[in-house]
């Protein structure tokens, strides 16, 4: 027997499927409501568990439904597409739910406070003008190739090089070829400017955070990395120990096995891939500058690299900055080197 009523929610845009649960685990309602009227209904229910899936707007009917007092339970979709029985369709989804939050086993995700949702929304925004950046520069080498112009790959050595070519008058780019061009390069300049002004708006906001504030004291860890940590852990309560962490980004092992053999395989990958890139860049930094220094993690990376490859050294530091950084913003202290 449950302590109180269960109301779980399957969200969408306009129109919500509403399950609804006494105490003793019994469905009496599912239901679809607009927004207004669902609101209504659990304000009704004041009592009530309200549990919906971590998808697009959980996280702000979340909040909402916290300061009005309710426990609310974010379940990951992937869980409880497992749990679903027939067709997929919304009714069934709100079901599944309840069977989801039922499981002992099942993780849930924590509510983004508002400063975590603004940090997600700028390195989202970030990472959108980067992705438009290499498209860019990718497009214009698909069409300077058509006539024989090899530019190079990097950003860098495209804003220096293409230039020179559209002033070669001994090419073979027409007059239409150095038009559309020149117009890729002006664009990649306005996309550049608004990748460095994102940037400092995020570097600004990080700096006002004190969680990423002693997330900086990590090595390897920037005030972008760590923005990106702070937006997906919080507070670190969500997880019961250093390896979750891990794991909701991607970065422990896969297994594979039967029969009592279980082969060890290369990352999962699961989680934010743009964040997990991020960590991963700046462990390499880290394994790239460890030389001869003498801290406990200094001398741990270079027995990593003593009989590992490069890669895997630097993935595996990765691993160890995620755990690092749930600790840091469990108990609330910076990164201690003689304990690393």
């Amino acid at each position: 027997m449950q302590k109180s009523s269960t109301i779980t929610i399957d969200l969408a845009k306009t129109v919500f499927q509403i399950a609804f649960f006494n105490k003793f685990g019994i469905l009496k309602s599912n239901t679809k409501m607009n927004e207004q009227r669902m609101l209504n209904f659990v304000a009704q229910h004041p009592e009530a568990c309200v549990c919906m899936e971590a998808c697009g707007t959980a996280h702000h009917f979340g909040r909402l439904f916290s300061k009005q007092g309710h426990e609310v339970k974010l379940v990951p979709a992937h869980i409880v597409a497992k749990y679903r029985t027939g067709n997929k369709n919304d009714a069934n989804d709100a079901l599944a739910i309840f069977e989801a939050i039922k499981r002992p086993n099942t993780y849930f995700v924590k509510v983004k406070t508002l400063e975590q949702q603004d940090l997600a929304c700028l390195l989202r925004l970030r990472q959108g003008y980067i992705k438009q950046r290499t498209q860019l520069v990718n497009r214009a080498r698909g069409l300077g190739l058509e006539y024989g112009v090899k530019i190079p790959k990097t950003v860098a050595q495209f804003k220096k090089h293409l230039p020179d070519y559209l002033e070669d008058a001994d090419c073979h780019l027409t007059h239409q070829a150095r038009f559309v061009l020149s117009q890729l390069l002006q664009e990649l300049y306005h996309v550049e400017d608004l990748v460095k002004q994102t940037t400092d708006a995020l570097t600004e906001m990080a700096k006002q955070v004190q969680a990423c504030k002693l997330l900086v004291s990590l090595p390897g860890v920037s005030w972008i990395i760590a923005s990106g940590l702070y937006a997906r852990l919080g507070d670190a309560s969500a997880y019961k120990c250093g390896r979750d962490a891990s794991a909701s980004i991607g970065l422990v092992p896969r297994h594979n096995g039967t029969g009592g053999n279980n082969i060890v395989l290369g990352i999962t990958k699961r989680g934010d891939r743009y964040l997990r890139s991020l960590v991963v860049h700046g462990a390499r930094a880290v394994v790239c500058a460890v030389q001869d220094k003498q801290d406990k993690l200094s001398c741990w990376i270079r027995n990593q690299a003593s009989h590992n490859h490069l890669n895997k050294t630097t993935v595996a530091l990765a691993n160890k900055l995620v755990r690092m950084a749930c600790a840091i913003l469990k108990t609330g202290t910076p990164y201690q080197p003689q304990f690393a």
